[in-house]
């Protein structure tokens, strides 16, 4: 006995009519571009990630390459410096030296047949800081030599072409009760001494001013 529903017949009607056959295909190709949007759309996600990660690590690649660069140049530029380290540590040692600087000064009144009479030194640190947060100081010294002024003439052409600088700023000459010539010279040298930083403030070079080498 065959069925007469009036739901499948209508159905029945539609699948026979072209247009409901043309309705009938564009709902299910939407359906299968839906399934197929959502069975690709994990994979589509997954590649952009994996584009974007390649992006970035050639990024991070391009900058490791760059900083190995500058290591290199650095390395050549330490190499042809390095033999003229100990030069430059004479020159501007870190701490201010204070026994060399003295002994060296003592050599060359020697070397001019000169005497030391008196060297008067103003707030120098002994000690030599440690290698963290430095600038140039100051070592300002006075020192009276006896003997005579061609001699002390020399020794001043020596002190300044020692290596280690070293600024003349007055002279004055004198004679004492024996008429002995002695002749005093104020006088600056340098070197890297520590930066003073108040307690719980940070540091800034630029703007940090210090004793004059007091410690």
């Amino acid at each position: 006995m065959p069925l007469n529903n009036p739901a499948l017949e209508y159905y029945n009607k539609i699948g026979a009519s072209k247009h409901g056959k043309s309705l009938f295909e564009i709902i299910a190709t939407l359906m299968l571009l839906i399934i197929l949007i959502l069975m690709i759309n994990p994979a589509i996600t997954h590649i952009t990630k994996l584009n974007k990660e390649n992006t970035d690590n050639r990024k991070v690649k391009v900058r490791l390459e760059e900083k190995l660069d500058n290591l290199e140049i650095a390395r050549k530029n330490y190499a042809d410096i390095e033999t003229d380290l100990p030069i430059l540590d004479l020159a501007l040692p870190v701490g201010s030296d204070l026994p060399s600087y003295l002994k060296k000064i003592e050599e060359l009144a020697a070397k001019n047949n000169l005497k030391v009479a008196a060297v008067q030194f103003s707030d120098v640190p002994i000690s030599k800081p440690e290698k963290e947060i430095l600038k140039t100081e100051e070592m300002p010294y006075s020192i009276t030599i006896a003997g005579s002024f061609p001699d002390f003439r020399t020794f001043l052409d020596d002190v300044e072409k020692y290596i280690r600088t070293t600024d003349v700023s007055t002279i004055s000459i004198t004679k004492d009760q024996s008429g002995q010539l002695k002749t005093t010279l104020e006088a600056v040298s340098y070197y890297f001494g520590i930066v003073f930083i108040p307690t719980g403030k940070k540091s800034n070079v630029s703007n940090t001013t210090s004793s004059g080498g007091n410690e």
